[in-house]
């Protein structure tokens, strides 16, 4: 190699590599886990509900996209409850939906913890989106409340508004995560707080919530009179529960903001064909899964059902209905009205779907 040649090369160094390609998350296959490993996160908030009982303080726990792959064990609620899957404290993966990062809000079941449905808040980090979900204080594993309290059927949907506004308020995620259009997703005694964060109206207030009986104070019967309907929510999962009618009354479920995606099991009566049958005006779309029972939406342990295939089911259902009402994805419709089998222990019915 002459002297010339060789000043030459080093002076130019190697070529850079070429930048990676960006991910587009809508061209992600919705049934498989995302490029994306889960980063996980536990913030706090503490807010006034405005019912004259002081300030409320909630951990909340946030899963997100990150390219890191050091796995480590986090401890959810009281440390009892493990994940293995995440990685914790993270750093944020580049957004695969143009800079912003689309969210889903998530309330757990009676006695429950934000962590009950992990492998759902799991699989849509690895494919992008934040999911956030509130310890709901007083209706813990090891910290609930009986009887349940009036305030507690307000203090639900008020922890989902109060868990948006702290993530909107996070220094890492608040400029990016899309809080504008949220989708949330509830397992058992979580639904109630979707159709009340939702948007129901709250028709049999004066039976259930009478000041003058004692039943409840004049700030929260006003607080319920008002409703709790959040806008920035445009559509709601509901799973392995229904719409509390002794709140709703016979018509409440009318105002409900956006579609809604009911999943229910097979081995878990709950009286979800009479549910179905009173959703008349609603987008409603109701999947039934074979051998699912109560927990197969959460952390699973069905006779009938094995655990990573029930959860296989409802995450990629509950993926493609957050990727078309919250991204306006038409690329999974097949999904959604049934021509595309996902599982063939899933029945599939829907009425009113726009």
């Amino acid at each position: 190699m002459s002297p010339l040649l060789l000043l030459t090369l080093l002076a130019c160094g190697p070529e850079p590599e070429p930048e990676a390609e960006p991910i587009d998350g809508l061209s992600l296959d919705v049934r498989q886990p995302g490029p994306f490993s889960a980063g996980y996160r536990l913030l706090h908030t503490t807010y006034d509900p405005g019912l004259g009982e002081g300030e409320r303080s909630l951990d909340l726990h946030v899963w997100y996209p990150t390219e890191s792959t050091d796995f480590d064990e986090v401890a959810y609620t009281y440390e009892v409850f493990t994940d293995a899957e995440v990685v914790p404290d993270a750093p944020l993966a580049p957004s695969a939906y143009g800079g912003s990062y689309p969210v889903q809000a998530y309330s757990h079941g009676d006695r429950g913890f934000g962590g009950s449905s992990a492998f759902l808040a799991r699989h849509f980090a690895t494919h992008g989106w934040v999911t956030i979900a509130p310890d709901h204080v007083d209706n813990l594993t090891f910290d609930n409340v009986e009887p349940r309290p009036t305030s507690l059927y307000a203090h639900r949907p008020m922890d989902i508004t109060a868990a948006l506004d702290a993530l909107e308020a996070d220094e890492v995620l608040g400029a990016v995560a899309a809080t504008d259009r949220v989708v949330l997703s509830a397992h058992s005694f979580g639904n109630y707080t979707t159709w009340a964060a939702g948007g129901s109206t709250f028709e049999a207030v004066d039976s259930i919530c009478a000041p003058e009986a004692e039943d409840c104070t004049q700030a929260e019967y006003d607080a319920f009179s008002a409703g709790f309907g959040d806008p920035r929510i445009v559509a709601t999962v509901p799973m392995a529960g229904v719409i509390y009618r002794s709140w709703f009354g016979d018509g409440g479920h009318r105002t409900q903001q956006g579609p809604v995606l009911f999943m229910s099991g097979t081995e878990d009566p709950i009286g979800q064909q009479t549910h179905w049958d009173e959703m008349d005006t609603l987008d409603f779309t109701w999947l039934e899964i074979q051998g699912a029972c109560h927990h197969a939406f959460a952390l699973g342990g069905c006779f009938d059902l094995p655990t990573d295939e029930g959860h296989a089911i409802v995450h990629t259902y509950a993926l493609a209905f957050a990727r078309t009402h919250v991204l306006d994805d038409a690329s999974v419709v097949g999904i959604l009205d049934g021509s595309e089998v996902v599982d063939e222990r899933v029945a599939f019915q829907r009425m009113n779907a726009r």
